[in-house]
């Protein structure tokens, strides 16, 4: 009992309140994203259909693209809902394919939430047991953010990236790099774009985390060509990924790659396809800048999780498409800068900033679906520029909340540094 009792901050009437407030918190969050898996009719999940159907087709000696190949748009091969990942990933998931089809929703989604709750646990366990009010901070980002809100409602599995790589960032503060290196070469195998931690790797002189990466990437593939098909394999890497690397202008691609197609064709926002080289000469550029500034704040003598978590951050703009489901990886990284702006070692103005980022990621994509059904009506002259701006600022959301937790990180991250350097210089004298 006393234990209990001190739990809930009893007497204290402040954390009692503030006890209860996370209860709630906690079972909105359960309500929201685990009722329904219990409801009469389990949730539709369109994505993990897709992946149902692919591992359905390799059981029976049929093509895992077979539904990507019959409804693909020919211009925007990113447009489509087929499946769209390895053929070893499918293979994966066969064991699901023994259970009813309802059945096999819910336990995938329900495995999806294990792995966003157990991200988190290993976050806490790294970075020691969150206060109440990171707790209250944390519970209205859950419930409020989009991409999350997103990848439960379709089944998407970018939850198990989050986990993999969450498990990578934790080994790796752990100086454990061999394992590292496996979890994240097991992500990169899901989806090829975690390999764009590479070049930090490299830099980071981390040859062991890499070598790892690196091995169990080849290993993983290769595995896909031996109990896969090899022809399914070859159309894969040969004609789906050069398409897919492409990327898309379209208003859900939130890589840089979709926000600089969109600046030279703006009609791709509705229509899809790519802006040629204009889309590239500004793309690439933009790649490159966001990889030195990862590498600018790296250090080659200390190991931060700000810094790391700043590399995770970077990998949904540099991705070439990158939906709502791929942000889910900032999990991490935005646990990290809750913890960091309520010890106290987040400037007011870095806090204003996180506020910006939970509303691009939470308010402005409702009122951006909102406009999309009931657009904003046409002004005359140049004040037809005001629904116009507005709109296309609302439609960028995603990428304007990945862009301020990527500066919000780099800033942390320097921040950090200069503390330690100052800390350092003291005993030295």
């Amino acid at each position: 009992m006393r234990r209990l009792t001190g739990l809930l901050g009893w007497p204290d009437p402040r954390q009692v309140i503030t006890s209860g407030i996370i209860v709630l918190l906690a079972f909105l969050y359960a309500a929201f994203y685990l009722l329904p898996l219990v409801a009469p009719h389990a949730p539709r999940a369109d994505d993990f259909q897709d992946y149902l159907f692919a591992a359905r087709q390799l059981t029976t000696g049929g093509d895992p693209y077979a539904n990507f190949i019959r409804i693909h748009v020919p211009w925007d091969w990113s447009l489509s809902s087929g499946y769209l990942y390895p053929p070893l990933f499918a293979a994966l998931l066969i064991p699901l394919t023994w259970l009813p089809g309802d059945l096999a929703v819910r336990l995938w989604l329900f495995l999806m939430q294990f792995c966003i709750v157990g991200s988190l646990l290993i976050v806490y366990r790294q970075i020691g047991r969150p206060s109440r009010g990171e707790l209250i901070a944390l519970g209205a980002v859950l419930l409020t953010f989009f991409p999350l809100i997103n990848s439960a409602a379709t089944g998407a599995m970018n939850a198990i990236l989050l986990l993999l790589l969450t498990c990578a960032w934790a080994y790796w503060l752990r100086h454990r790099d061999v394992t590292s290196g496996m979890l994240a070469g097991l992500a990169a195998v899901m989806k090829l774009f975690p390999l764009a931690l590479m070049p930090y790797l490299a830099w980071r002189r981390h040859w062991r985390l890499l070598t790892a990466l690196g091995l169990t990437t080849v290993a993983g593939l290769a595995l896909g060509f031996v109990i896969t098909r090899v022809d399914h394999n070859i159309y894969y890497f040969r004609d789906m990924l050069p398409h897919l690397a492409i990327g898309t202008g379209y208003r859900e691609n939130q890589s840089l790659a979709g926000f600089t197609a969109r600046l030279c064709n703006p009609s791709t926002a509705d229509a899809g396809g790519n802006a040629g080289w204009c889309g590239r000469l500004l793309d690439w550029p933009l790649v490159a800048g966001v990889i030195g500034l990862v590498l600018y704040e790296t250090s080659r003598l200390s190991r931060s999780g700000l810094e790391f978590a700043l590399a995770i951050a970077a990998l949904p703009l540099i991705s070439s498409v990158t939906w709502s489901f791929h942000l889910v990886l900032l999990i991490l990284p935005i646990t990290l800068l809750i913890r960091r702006l309520l010890s106290g070692d987040l400037s007011r103005t870095a806090g204003r900033w996180l506020v910006v980022a939970w509303l691009c990621f939470s308010v402005g994509p409702a009122i951006h679906y909102l406009l999309i059904v009931h657009p904003l009506a046409r002004l005359p002259g140049l004040a037809d520029l005001i629904p116009f701006t507005l709109t296309r600022v609302l439609g960028e959301s995603y990428f304007i909340g990945t862009v301020v937790i990527l500066g919000s990180l780099w800033d942390a991250t320097r921040r950090q540094r200069r503390i330690q350097q100052t800390a350092d210089v003291t005993l030295a004298a």
